[in-house]
């Protein structure tokens, strides 16, 4: 049995949560290991048979010292994991000579399913390209970060690794409209303020109710501030009984269960369009980040969007214009998206599990 060092955010985000029991899933013959900083946010993962967790006092430190000898291969899946640090001498320095250290003793290193940026300089650039250069594989999950390094020949593209999660998704809760939102607090460079960004979904909250839907509100990570988000806009709904708050808590099957019963939705997370397009809601995307922009053109899956930057209390998003992702394109995504793990695969040999049939 493989023993694979996994590294991955956790901190119950829905996404990384879900490509973390994908993964494990994947491979059910493998046994994975991930070190973690505290033990709030691994009650769910520590039900995956094949995953052991570690709570260790400093992470950067635990894997730089570590011997890599003792793991067959290692695995790093995140979305947004190279975003400019502001660190940047630590980090180019020691992940860098950790991941050499990996190739010397013939351990191999994958990245799946991330994304390159924002970064601001040519220094970053050039030693993540380095980075890069020693893995044995990279999959990046948007053309603009493949097209950064596509000459390096490890480096691959395919679409992000949630368009192969599979569920039965044939149950609609008529007259529905779920929103997944986020906490503007801690996102830069957006040019809209937390109360806009409220006035406009109170806005549409408010026309919603008056054509008698239920509006189901999604957060999909309370370390990243979207719980406070519902309770800000919950606040401003007193006794509103057709509002509800949803809040993941790391029970992946029942808040992906419910998500997929929605008839309409509005799109803010970045993997609550991808699961909306898989369950074939009618979506409306409302795009915070180039990372959203940049996949959207890649898979030209027809769905209507706008940027935070461009919306006030006053933009109505009407259900009319909400649209179901092109099938043709979507089920090429989902075909391609396969393709993620095509380096891994190489390395185990035999044909992988299916994904969470």
């Amino acid at each position: 049995m493989k023993k694979i060092f996994l590294m991955a955010y956790v901190r119950k985000n829905l996404g990384d949560d879900l490509f973390i029991k994908m993964l494990t899933h994947k491979y059910p013959d493998c046994t994975f290991f991930m070190n973690v900083d505290t033990d709030t946010y691994i009650d769910y993962l520590q039900a995956i048979p094949n995953l052991k967790i570690s709570v260790v006092n400093n992470l950067k430190e635990e894997l730089y010292n570590s011997d890599v000898s003792a793991y067959d291969a290692y695995i790093y899946i995140g979305g947004s994991i190279f975003i400019e640090p502001k660190n940047k001498t630590l980090y180019y320095n020691n992940f860098n000579d950790f991941i050499d250290k990996c190739k010397a003793h013939g351990k191999p290193f994958y990245y799946i399913s991330c994304n390159f940026g924002p970064y601001s300089t040519q220094n970053y650039f050039d030693y993540s390209r380095k980075i890069f250069e020693s893995c044995t594989d990279i999959c990046f999950r948007d053309k603009y970060s493949y097209n950064l390094f596509k000459s390096i020949s490890t480096v691959r593209y395919a679409p992000d690794f949630i368009f192969n999660y599979k569920k039965p998704h044939d149950k609609i809760i008529s007259n529905s409209v779920g929103i997944s939102v986020i906490d503007l607090s801690i996102r830069q460079n957006l040019n809209i303020s937390t109360e806009d960004y409220l006035d406009f979904l109170t806005t549409n909250i408010s026309n919603y109710l008056k054509e008698n839907k239920q509006v189901y509100l999604f957060s999909f990570c309370k370390y990243e501030g979207d719980e406070t988000t519902i309770n800000s806009l919950i606040e401003r709904f007193p006794n509103e009984k057709n509002i509800h708050a949803i809040k993941y808590n790391g029970n992946l099957d029942s808040f992906l269960d419910l998500y997929s019963q929605m008839e309409y939705a509005i799109c803010t997370r970045f993997h609550s369009f991808v699961l909306s397009s898989l369950f074939r809601n009618k979506v409306y995307v409302l795009s915070y980040s180039s990372k959203i922009d940049n996949v959207l053109d890649d898979l030209n899956l027809d769905l209507p969007s706008v940027h935070l930057s461009s919306i006030n209390k006053n933009l109505e998003l009407n259900l009319d214009n909400f649209k179901a992702a092109n099938s043709e394109n979507l089920n090429n995504a989902i075909e391609l998206a396969q393709e993620q793990l095509d380096g891994v695969n190489r390395f185990f040999g035999t044909p992988p599990k299916n994904i969470l049939d």
